[in-house]
């Protein structure tokens, strides 16, 4: 994975989200987007979403992603599994498995799959329940 990629990765995520912080830590390149909104019985209503890519990115498909640990669905926290790393933000982080639809990694991010369709697709999972 090239440092151009990750630096192109990152600018298509700041320019949909207001917040995108980036960290490679552990041999991970980490991100945590800010006030991802929650769909209907999830609280609170704007969460913080962290999500890492290995060396392999783009061709190794990203996996799984962070919430805070506070997140609940009708009151019960969600179903989630043990977190392979815990993300190097502060807080509290509940892991979620999830894996991308019809990933398609391409030389070209706007034509091919790329973390700002991967971030979009947490609400897909939310959206299944806890």
């Amino acid at each position: 994975m090239s440092k151009n990629r990750i630096e192109a990765e990152l600018a298509l995520l700041r320019l949909h989200f207001s917040a995108v912080e980036y960290k490679e830590a552990g041999g991970l390149h980490w991100f945590r987007v800010e006030k991802l909104i929650t769909p209907d019985r999830w609280s609170p209503d704007a969460i913080s979403v962290a999500f890492s890519v290995t060396q392999g990115f783009p061709g190794a498909e990203p996996y799984g992603f962070y919430v805070p640990a506070d997140l609940t669905f009708n009151g019960q926290p969600p179903s989630d599994h043990k977190a392979p790393h815990q993300p190097p933000f502060d807080g509290s982080w509940r892991f979620l498995s999830w894996n991308p639809v019809n990933w398609r990694a391409t030389a070209d991010i706007n034509s091919g799959s790329n973390l700002w369709a991967w971030v979009r697709s947490f609400l897909h999972r939310l959206r299944e329940g806890k």
